[in-house]
């Protein structure tokens, strides 16, 4: 099968790097990496090259923000699946040329609106005989086909809690990285504004970002750690799926380190995250733009291993066999020295890649739009989880 890939960021070069593994993914006979910053998506496939003795990998420069740009991208690479693992403002654009391209189409998911757009979709996709799969990186993505193993252990189900903790081991002021970017720096920025969608009895409750603080402990070296609310399209497709089953309420946590967060938090208050034009001795500049830069510049030339290790919980209770029940799935992943790429990035760009690869095998093969929970057998999909380095853990308790 051919894959290609928008984007050549993290999570893109993590999913490049498990498509043109020959160890993981025997059955990828060609990966395109393509990228606005061509040296970049050139980079990505120099990796991707090393890990293969037998698959075409190429590169490109292209604009995702350009319909037909993509489209000629797709057609002359004659891809069977692409991954849309650029910003998420990509979306619309890169899902309308699969459509146009006639190729499958995968992303790693944005907000509840552009979902119902997204699924809007849903007959065209069918009409073409194509499978559209959202929202497949690590959270949302691999989160929902692990709520989807949980929700099968029980006869009924009223709540879905959704939990990850993260931690990096690295000493980032000793390597003089003044602000470590532990992923796409536009959507932590975003996380910080926006309200956060909350399901509760079939409809949306909307909190304050970086709400709800929560303490809970996940097993070593994660340990305990702070949660707080962040905006993530999971909770409502959960619950719209699920709700025929009983399901009331849905939220996601995600931990974020302390000092981390208030780093950030202040680039927020005082403005420097807005997308908003501010004129500057006649001039008109983005602060977020300014920003953007003056982070990622102060990254170049410092070579670092990435350290960080991630859980991500799903806690699922309702009823079965008449008695209150509670069933715990978790994810253990640390970062890949094969690949070295951090675990965020592995959570997301694996689970991205084996699912484009289900749909290039026919193993996802029911045209129209779909949520992950919807088409994927748990399982067999952990178990394929299992042989690119991440650990899993089940726990039923009946008479709650």
């Amino acid at each position: 099968m051919r894959i290609a890939i928008v984007g050549a960021g993290l999570m893109g070069r993590a999913a490049a790097l498990d498509l043109a593994d020959d160890l993981v993914s025997p059955n990828v006979e060609s990966v395109l990496v393509a990228d606005i910053d061509g040296d970049r998506a050139g980079r990505v496939a120099e990796e991707a090259k090393s890990l293969t003795t037998y698959k075409e990998v190429r590169h490109a420069k292209l604009d995702a923000t350009r319909l037909d740009e993509v489209i000629s991208a797709l057609r002359e690479f004659k891809a069977d699946v692409v991954i849309d693992a650029a910003l998420y403002t990509t979306i619309p654009v890169v899902m309308r040329a699969a459509l146009e391209a006639k190729v499958h189409y995968l992303d790693l998911g944005d907000d509840v609106e552009t979902l119902l757009a997204q699924k809007e979709m849903d007959h065209q996709f069918k009409s073409e005989g194509l499978v559209a799969l959202l929202e497949m990186g690590g959270s949302p993505g691999l989160i929902n086909v692990m709520a989807a193993k949980a929700v099968r252990e029980l006869d009924r189900i009223e709540t879905l809690l959704l939990r990850e903790g993260w931690i990096d081991l690295n000493d980032y002021d000793s390597m003089g990285v003044p602000l470590p970017v532990p992923y796409s720096l536009d959507t932590i920025f975003d996380e910080l504004e926006q309200p956060v969608e909350v399901w509760k009895d079939g409809r949306i409750e909307l909190v304050e970002p970086f709400s709800g603080r929560e303490v809970m402990t996940f097993p070593p070296p994660v340990g305990e750690q702070e949660l707080y609310y962040v905006e993530h399209p999971e909770v409502y497709s959960l619950g719209e799926t699920f709700r025929g089953k009983g399901l009331r309420f849905v939220d996601y946590k995600l931990s974020f380190p302390r000092d981390l967060l208030l780093k950030y938090k202040l680039l927020h208050d005082l403005g420097l995250t807005s997308t908003r034009p501010v004129r500057l001795g006649g001039v008109s500049v983005i602060p977020r733009d300014i920003v953007r830069e003056l982070i990622l510049d102060s990254l170049k030339g410092k070579a670092f291993k990435p350290n960080d290790h991630d859980v991500m919980r799903v806690i699922a209770r309702g009823w079965r066999g008449g008695v209150r029940a509670e069933v715990l799935v978790e994810a253990l992943i640390s970062w890949s020295e094969r690949w070295n790429v951090s675990a965020q990035a592995l959570l997301v760009g694996s689970p991205a890649s084996l699912a484009a690869q289900w749909i290039g095998l026919g193993i996802l093969s029911l045209p129209g739009v779909h949520y992950p929970e919807e088409v994927i057998d748990p399982g067999p999909f952990l178990d394929e989880m299992k042989r690119r380095g991440m650990e899993f853990r089940e726990r039923v308790l009946l008479n709650i």
